[in-house]
C-alpha cells in the first residue's frame, strides 16, 4: 500500500475543473493506497477531514494573491508526512514552495494542468524557479500529446513528460428515471433547440464571440457557471438584443449538470485559451456532439472535427455560428457525432483507464528506486 501526497490549490466543495479532478483521482485511489490531500482552507484555520483511506487536510489560507493561496504552514505539513510519492497539481507557486521547504524525499510526479497566461507579467519572475523544479520532477503528466508540444512552459523538459488523458466517472452520467425527469422539464423550460456552455465566464472561454455567434440563430443559449465576466456578458446580451435567447444559469454542482447534458442539442466551448477541456467528454458520454475551438493543445485532440463534433477557429464569429447552425438544423447528423463521441469516451477517456494509467506511472518510479 502506497502512501500518496497530493496537493492542490482547492478541493471540493469548491467546484472547478481542478479541485474536481482531484478529489475523483483521489476517491479512487483510496480504494488501494493510503491518501492525504493537502490543500487551502477558506480562513486561517485548520481542518482535518478522514474517510477511510482519504485524509483530507484544509491548511489556514493567510490570504488570496493573483490566484494563489497563501498558506503558510503548507511546508510544515508535507513535512510531517513519509510519502513515497508526493504528486503536486501546477501551476499552484504554493505547492512549490511546500515542497521546496519540506525536503520531502518521495518520488515527485507534477500534473501539468495548463500554462499561465493571467498571471503573464509575475511568470517572468517565477519561470527560473518553475523551470528548476519541473528538472527535479521525476515525472511531468500531460493531458495530451498536443498540448506537451504546444506548451512554451515545458520546453526542455518534454522528456520528462508522459501523455496521461484524462478521464470521467462514466457511472455518474447514466441516464437514469430521475435524470429522465429533469431533462424533460428543462426541455419544457428551454425548448428544444438547446445550446449549452459549462464553465467559468472568464475571457479565456471567448463567451464575448460565442454571444455575438448566436445572433440569428435559432435557439436558446444556456450559461452554466459563474464568473467575473457575468456583468459584462450581461450587457453585451441586451446589447444584442437576445433577450430570452440567453440564460445565465449559474453555479451547479457536478451532478445536477447532468440533465443539462441530456437536455442540450449541443455542447459549445469558443474558448480562446484552453488545455484539454473535460466538459467535452461529460458532453461525449451523454451522446452530445460538441463545437470547440482550434487550438495548439488538447481540445481539438479531444473532440475530432468531423468525427465527435465541430472546430472552429478561435474568436471567429461567423465559423462558431454556422458549426452551430448545421448542428440544429441536421438531427442525424447530431446523432451521428453524439454517438461517436460516446464510444471515443469509452474507449480512451475513462476515470478507470486514467486510474489504471497513474497507479502504472507510480509504480514504474518507485521501481526504479528498489521500493
Amino acid at each position: 500500500m502506497l502512501e500518496i501526497v497530493q496537493i492542490t490549490k482547492y478541493y471540493p466543495p469548491y467546484f472547478r475543473g481542478v479541485p474536481n479532478y482531484v478529489q475523483l483521482l483521489s476517491e479512487e485511489l483510496k480504494k488501494q493506497h493510503r491518501v492525504t490531500v493537502l490543500t487551502s482552507n477558506t480562513s486561517y484555520s485548520r481542518h482535518e477531514e478522514v474517510d477511510g483511506n482519504l485524509r483530507v487536510i484544509r491548511v489556514p489560507r493567510l490570504m488570496e494573491l493573483r490566484s494563489t493561496a497563501l498558506c503558510p504552514t503548507l511546508p510544515w505539513e508535507l513535512g510531517r508526512l513519509h510519502p513515497d510519492i508526493v504528486h503536486l497539481h501546477f501551476p499552484d507557486p504554493m505547492a512549490h514552495l511546500a515542497y521546496w521547504g519540506a525536503r520531502t524525499s518521495g518520488r515527485v510526479v507534477i500534473t501539468w494542468h495548463g500554462d499561465i497566461f493571467r498571471q503573464w507579467f509575475l511568470l517572468q519572475f517565477y519561470r527560473p524557479f518553475l523551470r528548476h523544479i519541473l528538472r527535479r520532477a521525476d515525472r511531468i503528466i500531460v493531458s495530451s500529446p498536443t498540448f506537451r508540444d504546444g506548451s512554451t512552459l515545458l520546453k526542455g523538459v518534454r522528456e520528462r513528460c508522459t501523455v496521461v488523458p484524462f478521464g470521467i466517472d462514466v457511472e455518474r452520467f447514466r441516464l437514469t428515471d430521475e435524470v429522465l425527469r429533469r431533462c424533460e422539464a428543462l426541455r419544457k423550460r428551454f425548448g428544444e433547440r438547446v445550446v449549452l456552455f459549462v464553465g467559468q465566464l472568464h475571457e479565456l472561454k471567448g463567451l464575448e464571440y460565442l454571444l455575438r455567434a448566436m445572433v440569428g440563430l435559432d435557439a436558446r443559449l444556456v450559461l452554466v457557471g459563474t464568473g467575473y465576466l457575468e456583468r459584462s456578458l450581461r450587457s453585451l446580451a441586451a446589447e444584442l438584443r437576445l433577450g430570452d435567447n440567453v440564460v445565465f444559469e449559474g453555479q451547479l454542482p457536478p451532478n445536477e449538470i447532468v440533465p443539462y447534458l441530456y437536455a442540450s442539442s449541443l455542447l459549445v466551448l469558443p474558448s480562446v485559451r484552453e488545455s484539454f477541456g473535460i466538459v467535452q467528454l461529460e458532453a461525449m458520454i451523454c451522446g452530445k456532439p460538441v463545437v470547440s475551438t482550434d487550438l495548439p493543445t488538447g481540445v481539438p485532440w479531444v473532440n475530432q472535427n468531423g468525427i465527435t463534433g465541430l472546430i472552429v477557429p478561435p474568436k471567429d464569429v461567423e465559423s462558431l455560428r454556422q458549426a452551430m447552425r448545421r448542428l440544429l438544423q441536421d438531427p442525424n447528423l447530431r446523432c451521428q457525432l453524439g454517438e461517436a463521441g460516446r464510444q471515443r469516451v469509452l474507449s480512451e477517456f475513462t476515470h478507470k483507464l486514467h486510474i489504471e494509467r497513474i497507479l502504472g506511472l507510480y509504480h514504474e518510479l518507485l521501481q526504479q528506486t528498489g521500493k
